[in-house]
């Protein structure tokens, strides 16, 4: 049986406040609901894979709306104090990191900023040590033993999902992720779990879409 993720295990010093952990999933967002919007608003994706789990072949295909309704149920779950974090959710907590890595490494001001929303969690004029501080944080994260080796060992995500080793070694997740794939519509649930995480303008902008395509929420 895997030991469950305890959030309150220590984190490391630049982790110790929830500022990144929050820029980190504001990132997701921001760059999977854009991808939403060029999708549907102007007709064609940008991007072959869109969404920021578009770092991971095995969940290539995933709708970018799908993508953000388990990022807000993650959120959701972390923010509440929730001690046992499924496989799948630990993921999504690396990959919305790598996410925001990924913008530091492309030094994408803009989306950075907005990350940050307005905090002094990230230092605009200092954004050379983003990378690192995350990827750094990426494996030393208090996750359960299975889950930080498949963290540590990024091919178990990096290969097609016929021939992924996470296949192998945690069918499990692998399962969950395929799940995804699989699906299209969205949970209703899905702004309120996105509480703390948007600000006012993004949630009207977020609802407006939705109101104007309720075929992608299942209601």
């Amino acid at each position: 049986m895997q030991k469950p993720l305890h959030m309150d295990l220590p984190l490391p010093p630049a982790y110790a406040s929830s500022g990144l952990m929050r820029a980190s999933f504001r990132a997701a967002f921001l760059t999977t609901f854009q991808d939403l919007l060029d999708e549907f608003e102007s007709g064609r994706a940008h991007r072959n894979c869109p969404g920021f789990l578009s770092q991971v072949p095995i969940a290539a295909g995933c709708a970018p709306q799908v993508q953000l309704d388990v990022l807000f149920r993650t959120w959701q779950r972390i923010t509440s104090g929730q001690e046992d974090l499924t496989p799948l959710e630990q993921c999504i907590c690396f990959y919305a990191t790598g996410e925001l890595a990924r913008l530091g490494e492309v030094d994408d001001h803009r989306m950075i900023a907005r990350s940050a929303d307005g905090t002094n969690v990230i230092d605009l004029n200092d954004r050379t040590w983003l990378t690192s501080t995350l990827r750094a944080l990426q494996i030393t994260w208090p996750f359960p033993v299975d889950a930080a080796d498949l963290q540590r060992d990024v091919s178990l995500l990096m290969d097609d999902a016929d021939r992924a080793p996470v296949i192998d070694r945690m069918p499990s997740l692998a399962d969950e992720f395929l799940e995804l794939i699989g699906e299209w519509t969205v949970s209703p649930q899905m702004l309120k779990n996105a509480t703390g995480l948007l600000t006012p303008a993004e949630c009207d902008q977020l609802g407006t879409f939705f109101s104007e395509h309720p075929q992608l929420m299942n209601l």
